[in-house]
């Protein structure tokens, strides 16, 4: 199933049960030799140029990762951009929501669990995606402003949480709900970061076959 941009998404599940055989001296096997059925995902989409035809494991949430011990060093011979700036944003914002920006009693900011992640969007898949993602990043730029903590900056960029690549971004209330209402987070940092850490979740979204609307969480690290 080669990628094809005319037929979209392309996407079959296989099943398998697995057989285990023990041979241990003095033994007999009294426990079951088949273990649970489980799936395998094969997909192709155009959208994902790096992984062309492949699989993965649909029982298992994909999660990102970012490390807040992940910092830049000019210094080095080949100078190196970490995603420090960004990994601290999203932790600190999901650990005080209403202390982030905008200012909201009760913010919401999901991605962190397996049972609140976040859906991927991506622009290329359909007219409706990107619809959404534009209108993400619509709203994010409303909120980018003189009251944004780190503004004004004229050398920094306006980094958001959830991703305007995903179903959770900021203008998710214009397509659900009007209770979402400025459940996101927007600062100002460092602008090698937060273009080093777009970039990884770009490649991300490609390497671990990540389709468009697909359950995902962001992991922060030490």
């Amino acid at each position: 199933m080669l990628p094809n941009v005319a037929v979209g998404d392309q996407v079959a599940v296989g099943k398998f049960t697995p057989k285990l055989e023990f041979t241990l001296p003095g033994y007999s096997q009294l426990i079951s030799s088949e273990g649970e059925e489980g799936e395998v995902r094969f997909d192709s989409a155009a959208y994902n140029p790096w992984a062309k035809t492949g699989s993965v494991f649909p029982d298992a949430t994909p999660s990102l990762r970012y490390d807040k011990s992940d910092t830049s060093d000019a210094g080095l011979p080949t100078p190196y951009t970490g995603v420090e700036a960004v990994a601290r944003h999203i932790d600190e914002a999901r650990k005080d929501p209403d202390a982030s920006y905008p200012k909201k009693t009760g913010k919401n900011l999901p991605g962190e669990s397996p049972l609140h992640p976040l859906h991927r969007i991506t622009a290329s898949a359909d007219a409706a995606s990107k619809q959404r993602y534009d209108a993400n990043e619509t709203v994010r730029k409303l909120d980018c402003n003189a009251s944004t903590p780190g503004a004004p900056a004229a050398s920094k960029d306006c980094d958001e949480y959830p991703f305007r690549s995903s179903a959770e971004g900021a203008a998710r209330y214009q397509y659900e709900d009007a209770e979402f209402k400025d459940d996101f987070s927007v600062r100002y940092i460092d602008p090698k970061e937060d273009q080093e850490a777009g970039a990884r979740l770009g490649a991300w979204y490609h390497s671990d076959r990540i389709l468009n609307w697909e359950a995902f969480t962001v992991t922060i690290g030490d």
